[in-house]
């Protein structure tokens, strides 16, 4: 079995996963598609390797949306027919972006497995993997989202690292359960559509 988080995408536990709706937005991020950005390009080639991507927001650089609305892009190619790899991407990109914006730095320290980790996972991927060779904040931030996003691959996870991601996961669910409309909403919506 391939190991690598794409890996761990691509090949779920399950090939049930027909009946999955696709997520749409998580936690208020919206997912947006790789053609509506002109990204098309990027993910056949020099992305190849890329799952997707936290877009926009205020911490991104132009080349990746910054300035614009925050928002989620899957890897069309990587993720045809299969939702749970999608949605789970999408989870983890929504993590980002919300530890990008509210400054989180993880508590914890860096081990040595994560270290060795670090240096399997990064080092050859070029720029992109530039940040988290260089930047411990980025590297622990990429590890909290891993794991919300489901990646088995994250090294040896102590008890407080998996409740410092817990945590993030809840308060992400809170925002995704306010983001979404109710039926009250939807049934208010279609009366006033007539």
């Amino acid at each position: 079995m391939d190991n690598t988080l794409i890996g761990q995408y691509l090949n779920p536990k399950t090939k049930a996963n027909y009946n999955i709706p696709l997520l749409k937005s998580y936690a208020g991020y919206p997912v947006v598609s790789a053609q509506e950005l002109g990204l098309m390009d990027y993910f056949k080639n020099d992305g190849v390797n890329v799952g997707g991507m936290a877009w926009g927001g205020k911490t991104n650089p132009p080349g990746q949306g910054g300035g614009e609305a925050p928002s989620i892009v899957p890897n069309p190619y990587m993720f045809k027919n299969n939702a749970i790899g999608q949605n789970a991407l999408v989870k983890l990109e929504a993590s980002r972006h919300w530890m990008y914006e509210n400054n989180y730095t993880p508590e914890f320290k860096i081990t040595p497995e994560m270290q060795k980790w670090r240096e399997e996972q990064f080092k050859d991927i070029g720029p992109a993997g530039e940040g988290y060779l260089k930047n411990d904040n980025l590297l622990k931030q990429t590890i909290i989202s891993r794991i919300i996003g489901g990646d088995e691959n994250v090294p040896l996870i102590s008890n407080d690292v998996k409740k410092e991601a817990f945590a993030i996961r809840n308060k992400l669910e809170e925002l995704d359960k306010k983001s979404k409309p109710t039926i009250s909403d939807n049934v208010m919506s279609a009366i006033k559509l007539k």
